[in-house]
């Protein structure tokens, strides 16, 4: 049986989520590490290097390690890696609890060794990997045993991965370098491009929070004022944007995102594709919570959609209850290392 101490991580783009048997989500951090350019030491972690984003001074870095599903920065990662188990675990010199991971399919063969040597200096004994389709369903509570298929999308910062299941497999897969970053990333362009106004990363979230959605919802005449630097004078500048503005900077990777969705689709057999026609599509990750996306996702496909239940959570819960009952999910789990020195 686990101990207490097992932990299931969801090592993501944007965040990092781990779940502790029996006491469900103990941690979920920014993956952002501030950097000094000239000594290479790390001056903050998680929340508080995000704090720092877009205000850091010009000798130190907030960067991502961890890009696109890949990584960008490994000695930089297994720092962030470290430091996250440890806050959660603490230190032990006997009893090493296990874990189970999910990481993005664009990770290599060799860069999963590594983060399993490195998941073993941070503390555990022995770590194995889960694929994140397979992790969110499970941690959305769908049983993904039955012969029945069921599609999931599993949206983070980063990526998307889309996956139609059935009896444990994975019948069709498609992963999108397309996230909620990218969503993020239109809104600063537009507002460039448009109003010749610059925005910082975190003012676009916020924005993207408060008015974004990707299908008519509201009132589209709501408004919020947004500052920035004038890309003409350059001084700084309010100004209001509308919601209806917002909704058409984030076309284009909806567009991405919707030609993702029909590229699993037209890969399953029709006696699948009618499974999923019946069962509808699971939303998870950070960015399924994008107002509108279950509506446009549901009208375009004609398919029912639906959004899961805290769905930033489902992969790390699904780590853990993975962890939490062996004997069920063992065939779905990557061979984990025993590490030896």
């Amino acid at each position: 049986m686990a101990s207490v101490e097992d932990i299931g991580i969801d090592l993501g783009s944007s965040n990092v989520l781990i779940y502790a048997r029996k006491k469900g989500i103990v941690l979920n951090e920014p993956a952002m590490l501030a950097v000094d350019h000239e000594s290479r030491n790390v001056i903050a972690i998680g929340l508080e290097a995000y704090k720092m984003l877009g205000r850091e001074p010009n000798n130190i870095e907030v960067i991502r390690p961890l890009q696109k599903g890949m990584i960008k920065d490994f000695d930089m990662l297994s720092i962030l890696l470290n430091h996250f188990v440890v806050r959660v675990i603490g230190k032990h010199i006997f009893a090493r609890p296990r874990a189970v991971m999910s990481i993005s399919a664009s990770t290599n063969e060799i860069e999963k060794r590594q983060l399993i040597i490195g998941m073993f200096e941070a503390g555990t004994r022995r770590t194995q990997l889960i694929d994140r389709p397979l992790a969110a369903a499970v941690g959305a509570g769908l049983d993904i045993q039955q012969y029945s298929g069921r599609m999931v999308a599993d949206i983070g910062g980063g990526t998307t991965d889309i996956a139609v299941l059935s009896s444990g497999e994975m019948a069709a897969r498609n992963v999108l370098q397309i996230g909620g970053d990218d969503f993020t990333d239109a809104i600063i362009r537009y507002v460039r491009l448009k109003h010749n106004l610059l925005i910082g990363f975190r003012t676009a979230e916020d924005v993207k929070a408060a008015l974004g959605t990707v299908y008519p919802v509201g009132e589209s005449a709501v408004s919020l004022p947004i500052a920035g630097r004038n890309l003409v004078s350059g001084l700084p500048k309010q100004m209001e944007v509308s919601r209806e503005e917002i909704s058409e900077a984030m076309e284009e990777p909806l567009r991405q995102l919707m030609e993702g969705f029909h590229s699993v689709i037209e890969r399953v057999p029709p006696e699948l594709a009618n499974d999923v026609f019946e069962n509808g599509i699971l939303l998870t990750g950070g960015g399924a919570s994008m107002k509108g996306l279950q509506e446009i996702v549901s009208e375009m496909m004609k398919i029912p959609c639906r959004v899961a239940e805290n769905p930033q959570q489902c992969v790390a819960v699904g780590c853990g209850k993975a962890l939490e009952h062996p004997a069920d999910f063992d065939r779905f789990l990557g061979e984990g290392r025993k590490n030896k020195r």
